[in-house]
């Protein structure tokens, strides 16, 4: 029995490094996809990932993992997968980028732990055997009087648990909710200034300016309306009471002359107000990890995450997208839908370089790729459109399914409307073909 439950325990996967530290994961009968692409379960904006990085299956109640060809692959325990599948036991760390994920237990579920109550290899009647049993019996007498103790302390005290968690779910009712953030960091030295502020205010929007001058001239404005889940994740950052024990000022003195170094924070939750600067000093570590995930949340839900690369890293990888684009491009009528892959990787070498000034040599010809390829893509969707409502017009529903066919893998994302109103219309024309089919074999059995 106790194997069979043991079987029944599914492992998770624990996000121990990068943009998702902290998180679990359970796989499911449907897998997992790791990888940058936002239609992967999960997905991590991660330059170093490719689209679809790896993937989690469950077989048999054992986790396992194949890597999905990915540029810069996929390990486990330091070693690199190669092109088969392998089995992931509970403690096993998978590297994939810059996240480390560990397989561990569902929380509330731990291994068996062996308190050495057996005699291992001793022989009956043996001087070790006398030993161990005189061990196992006071640890069995060690393990009656807890067990005693947490059952009288159980039965004395039931109005004590019960008022201590009445009053927890009270003090959760009543935390009043972030109402505001503000946060500046301010480094400066004889070659230049970084500035990063952030804000999130009482509508629910989360802005970001990075000013970096003069050596990047890398200058960015970001701002949207934060999910409810963001909200959520953001509230969890802010939840350590610690922070708000904070003296409201820490200062220094500069390391050298000419530099600066600043930390502002504010924080208004309901009609409470917390503030605190670092200046020329450490910040205290309780604040330092609060600010670190902070802005690293900001560039996930805001996706600014290029800010922490460096202009030559950030042409280096819109170098590697723009050949990957090229590739697709000159086999464009080989395969239907890289016309739209081509496009899609145009847009991403010419995203890495939105923050890099100032721009490098060949930014106007790949802007001119990437123009050609959106023209070229829209017109050949238009013709095959024409030739599937044609088709469907005249009720000839074998043209219009090909010709439907032909519009999915050419727009093979689902989430682009163009694919989701083809797919709907073939949908429509296999249910008439099948009607067809029906009707046929009626009359062909009369």
């Amino acid at each position: 029995m106790e194997d069979t439950e043991k079987k029944a325990v599914v492992p998770e996967l624990l996000v121990k490094a990068g943009p998702l530290a902290g998180r679990r994961f359970s796989v499911g009968e449907a897998g997992l996809r790791l990888g940058r692409s936002s239609s992967c379960e999960i997905a991590i904006a991660d330059p170093s990932l490719s689209r679809n990085q790896c993937l989690f299956e469950l077989r048999e109640g054992a986790i396992w993992i194949t890597d999905l060809a990915s540029a810069n692959g996929t390990s486990v325990n330091g070693e690199e997968l190669d092109t088969e599948s392998k089995w992931l036991q509970v403690g096993d760390i998978v590297q994939a980028g810059e996240s480390v994920l560990q397989v561990v237990f569902p929380e509330g579920v731990g291994a068996a732990v062996d308190l050495g109550f057996s005699a291992g290899g001793a022989t009956a009647g043996s001087e070790t055997a006398r030993r161990t049993s005189v061990v196992r019996l006071v640890l069995w007498l060690l393990v009656v009087l807890t067990l005693a103790g947490s059952t009288i302390a159980v039965l004395l005290a039931p109005r004590k648990a019960a008022e201590a968690a009445e009053a927890a779910v009270s003090r959760a009712v009543d935390t009043p909710r972030l109402a505001s953030i503000e946060y500046e960091k301010v480094v400066a030295t004889t070659d230049g200034i970084l500035r990063y502020a952030l804000a999130f205010d009482e509508k629910g929007v989360m802005s970001v300016e990075l000013d970096d001058v003069p050596v990047n001239d890398r200058h960015v404005r970001k701002s949207q309306p934060l999910t409810a889940d963001a909200r959520e994740q953001l509230e969890r950052i802010f939840s350590a009471s610690s922070i708000y024990r904070l003296d409201r000022e820490y200062a220094g003195v500069a390391s050298r002359p000419g530099e600066h170094k600043s930390w502002s924070l504010k924080i208004i939750r309901g009609s409470s107000v917390f503030a605190t600067t670092v200046e020329n000093t450490q910040p205290p570590d309780v604040l330092k990890d609060v600010l670190t995930c902070l802005e690293t949340f900001s560039k996930n839900e805001l996706g600014i995450w290029a800010i922490s690369y460096s202009a030559d890293d950030l042409i280096r990888m819109s170098g590697d997208s723009e050949r990957s684009a090229d590739a697709k491009w000159d086999e464009r009528d080989v395969a239907y839908g890289n016309r739209f892959l081509a496009l899609a990787a145009y847009n991403e070498a010419i995203f890495y370089l939105d923050t890099v000034n100032p721009k490098p040599d060949g930014f106007d010809e790949l802007l001119a790729k990437r123009d050609k390829a959106r023209e070229e893509l829209d017109a050949y969707y238009k013709e095959r459109r024409f030739e599937a409502d044609r088709a469907i017009n005249l009720s000839d529903w074998p043209a219009a399914k090909q010709a439907l066919r032909v519009l999915c893998d050419a727009i093979p994302d689902a989430k682009d409307p163009r694919n989701q109103e083809a797919s709907a219309k073939l949908l429509d024309v296999e249910a008439r073909l099948k009607e067809k089919d029906r009707v046929k074999k009626g009359k062909g059995a009369r």
